[in-house]
């Protein structure tokens, strides 16, 4: 999920993983740890594997394909894992196939697995912005050779705009009004600042822009630990309260998990 890790709390893992499922398994998983973060401090690992990404890319149109290998083990993949329960994301993909969104905005670019996503339920003429903040305290900050890489998630004649900024600065606000023009947002998708205030604030923000009969939606709507679901839980509870029940709909997997869980409202 979110939260920080200590150097405890990777020995303690070690010598579980170890004990548990051997030093194979504790090798294989120390080398993805460590490419992974290589890769979320100076993005060099991503930049290398630009060409032959492309050729992958363009060979996968369907979102069903592209959600079996964002989640699979191979290198790329595991450079741009959604921070998300496959099961729960594959739900929601169904529900925007039906409306085939043209224009989207995510706030909360993280790893860029849900980026990658969202281009293959577009349409084929889609405008995709995504905002992450530099150095965000749930999972944000991309380094700047990574978006290279997510670039290269486009199809057809799909454009990416990559905002590296605050959800929250009112010049952000401008620039997606500006990229938008006239055009209603079809699918907002809020998995950025996690905090009680954040969350609201950017539902508060952009949730206008979203035309009538476009969607939201929300991570990490189910409780679990402060540092890695923040105030989402609190606020989604209060939003759908508001909402008739025609209006809105939860994909989890489990109400025990501890986190993750996905929130749809339909405006």
């Amino acid at each position: 999920m979110f939260g920080r890790v200590t150097a405890m709390d990777l020995f303690r893992r070690a010598i579980e993983i170890a004990k548990n499922e051997g030093l194979g398994s504790l090798i294989r998983k120390a080398y993805r740890y460590t490419l992974l973060r290589i890769d979320q401090k100076v993005g060099f690992p991503s930049l290398i594997m630009v060409p032959y990404a492309t050729l992958k890319f363009n060979s996968m149109s369907h979102w069903t394909t592209v959600l079996d290998y964002v989640f699979s083990d191979n290198v790329v993949s595991l450079l741009i894992r959604p921070m998300q329960i496959q099961e729960e994301v594959a739900q929601l993909l169904g529900i925007l196939d039906s409306i085939k969104p043209r224009i989207i905005l995510e706030i909360g670019t993280a790893h860029g697995g849900t980026l990658f996503l969202w281009t293959r339920i577009a349409t084929e003429d889609a405008l995709l912005i995504s905002i992450d903040l530099p150095g965000g305290l749930f999972g944000g900050g991309y380094p700047r050779l990574k978006a290279i890489l997510y670039k290269r998630f486009a199809m057809s004649r799909q454009k990416i705009a990559l905002l590296r900024a605050d959800s929250h600065d009112l010049g952000t606000l401008k620039k997606v009004e500006q990229l938008i023009g006239d055009n209603g947002i079809d699918f907002l998708f809020i998995d950025g600042d996690h905090s009680y205030e954040g969350v609201k604030k950017d539902y508060e923000m952009y949730s206008p822009l979203v035309k009538s009969g476009g969607i939201i939606a929300f991570h990490d709507i189910v409780p679990g630990p402060t540092e890695c679901v923040g105030g989402v839980p609190r606020f989604w509870s209060e939003l759908k309260r508001s909402l008739p029940k025609e209006k809105y709909v939860e994909i989890v997997n489990d109400w025990s998990q501890g986190g993750y869980g996905i929130g749809v409202v339909f405006k």
